[in-house]
């Protein structure tokens, strides 16, 4: 109660608060003992006790499989002499592929782009930035749960709080229950971003995905930050993003105005060709839009955005930032500035993507930033 602020009618039988945090906690120390051998906490499953035990093996393993635990000293010299050799052996040939000029760790060409190269550069690795949306639990007249919904007006709980404030009519219906939702092609998007980020380093390391609303002040101050989301979605991030940006998204989530010219660019899905020939000929294409951007940090990181209205183009922007052609093609237009950002229109028909063409493309003012929006 006294962490998470709960009262003393706080129910764990309808609240799953804990359980979330717990099991969060229990992946995070998962993560971090991986690889590392010695006295390690950790956090039996089911259980909310912590542990002080040897190995990173889960606890249920280790009590399955007692002799994966601690194997005898001779095992123990043959797998270290076995894995040696292999480091070893693996070394060698990394070296002499390398020193024949025959490859390389890094995706030079794509680490040279104005787009990669800061996150190539930069001493610490990029953190993902997935955007999430905030679900809230509705309930029925006997108080049992019906559904989980999106509302455009409650992004968080205290989002919700507030709403309840105002309509304390639906305080006995709707209930927080930390519940965020990543849509699948934001998922897989920033997947997608892993390896392709782990060629243009140096360090070939590979960064953490985390949901935008975990994003902290700390990070954006100080990380480079890529973040993948729609473009209605953005307002989320408010000063983070659109307070660069001079495009914002329209009153409806699948339009994207230009601030600068007040043009308004929508969503539109391909029309079906008709055989009648006394019906007008038209433009068959659908047309989707695609969004990105990169500009600096407040410390000298560089906050990079991928986005897109629908689907379609967001996968789209996904496959351009590893296409250096496309990339040096944007380049030249926005005169290899460090802060950039551009609109791309794709084209579409039958599922099938015909073509994906820079709208408009221009350099960003890093140090003059519009209001946030609301």
């Amino acid at each position: 109660m006294a962490v998470f602020g709960k009262s003393a009618e706080f129910d764990t039988s309808q609240d799953s608060t804990v359980r979330v945090h717990v099991h969060r906690l229990r992946q995070r120390l998962e993560s971090y003992n991986a690889g590392k051998s010695g006295p390690l906490l950790q956090i039996p499953k089911g259980e909310y006790r912590l542990l002080l035990a040897d190995g990173p093996e889960s606890l249920d393993d280790a009590a399955t499989f007692p002799d994966l635990r601690r194997p005898h000293s001779r095992q123990k010299r043959l797998w270290a002499a076995i894995a040696i050799c292999s480091l070893a052996t693996l070394a060698l040939w990394t070296t002499l592929f390398l020193a024949s000029g025959r490859g390389s760790p890094v995706n030079l060409p794509l680490s040279q782009t104005s787009f990669w190269k800061p996150v190539a550069t930069h001493k610490r690795l990029p953190l993902i930035a997935a955007g999430d949306f905030y679900m809230v639990v509705e309930s029925g007249q006997d108080g049992k749960i019906e559904r989980l919904s999106m509302r455009p007006t409650i992004r968080s709980g205290r989002d919700l709080d507030n709403y309840l404030t105002m309509h304390p009519d639906q305080y006995s219906k709707l209930r927080d229950r930390d519940i965020r939702r990543v849509p699948a092609k934001v998922a897989t998007g920033a997947a997608a971003l892993l390896p392709l980020i782990a060629s243009v380093r140096a360090d070939g390391g590979m960064p953490d995905i985390v949901p935008v609303s975990q994003i902290s002040q700390e990070t954006i101050d100080s990380d480079d930050i890529i973040y993948i989301e729609h473009f209605s979605e953005l307002g989320m991030l408010r000063s983070a993003v659109l307070g660069q940006s001079r495009f914002a998204p329209g009153p409806d989530p699948d339009e994207v105005t230009d601030l600068p010219s007040g043009r308004t660019f929508r969503v539109r899905p391909a029309i079906e060709k008709s055989f009648d020939e006394n019906m007008p000929s038209s433009d068959p294409y659908g047309y989707d839009y695609g969004y990105i951007a990169s500009y600096p940090g407040p410390s000298g990181n560089q906050i990079l955005v991928i986005s897109g209205i629908d689907d379609t183009a967001l996968s789209q922007m996904v496959k351009l930032v590893s296409d250096k052609r496309q990339l040096d093609l944007l380049s030249r237009k926005t005169g290899g500035a460090k802060a950039f950002e551009a609109l791309y229109q794709i084209r579409t028909a039958g599922g099938l993507i015909f073509d994906t063409s820079i709208v408009i493309a221009r350099t960003l003012d890093a140090g003059t930033r519009k209001a946030p929006s609301s």
